[in-house]
């Protein structure tokens, strides 16, 4: 796969949420936009940061696919503990996004009487649209703890109106979510990106 657009994290220098809270967070990019400018994390009422899908009609009616990867660290004494990593397309604008969420696992049960153990997860979808009609679909794959994701197959949304043409035609962000606010809780993303 040719990398076109990456969120600049790696296996060395992850991005890091903390979740004393049960709301959905957000990964930050670490490096910002340009040489000098600070990290920056997308949020529900902006989406600075995101990463955005080539416009220009680069990716008009060709297939494309976009790869997040990372682990999870539960925090202890929370029973029957969740945690859910959801894929969301921005089709509004940076200052004023309107998220889609496209590709979700399941809620996996993490341990949370072993505090500390990582669990490793992936999500990967293969996007094909096309400016005349406007619609994005595809499919989306998994896994969790080396486990198949359920929610495998179809996109969980498609898009629609997107215009290829535009710069960019929609963002990328990926969220996480525990079911109960935990300050424990650690998800790491190490791989965001976009490629052919």
């Amino acid at each position: 796969m040719v990398v076109l657009n990456d969120f600049q994290v790696n296996g060395l220098n992850p991005s890091v949420v903390s979740a004393a809270s049960s709301s959905v967070q957000y990964f930050p990019r670490l490096l910002g936009t340009s040489i000098g400018v600070q990290s920056v994390a997308p949020s529900a009422t902006s989406a600075v940061g995101q990463l955005a899908v080539p416009g220009s009609s680069r990716l008009n009616a060709q297939k494309f696919t976009v790869i997040a990867a990372g682990t999870v660290v539960s925090g202890s004494g929370a029973p029957s503990e969740t945690f859910t990593v959801r894929l969301y397309a921005n089709t509004g604008t940076v200052t004023s996004p309107s998220y889609t969420v496209i590709a979700a696992s399941s809620a996996n049960a993490l341990n949370p009487t072993v505090d500390g153990v990582a669990n490793n997860w992936f999500i990967q979808v293969d996007l094909l649209g096309d400016s005349a009609s406007g619609i994005v679909g595809g499919t989306q794959s998994g896994s969790y703890s080396g486990v198949a994701s359920p929610s495998s197959g179809v996109l969980t949304n498609n898009l629609s109106a997107i215009n290829f043409a535009s710069e960019p035609p929609f963002g990328l962000v990926v969220g996480v979510q525990f079911n109960s606010a935990n300050s424990g809780n650690i998800a790491k993303l190490y791989q965001f990106q976009l490629g052919q």
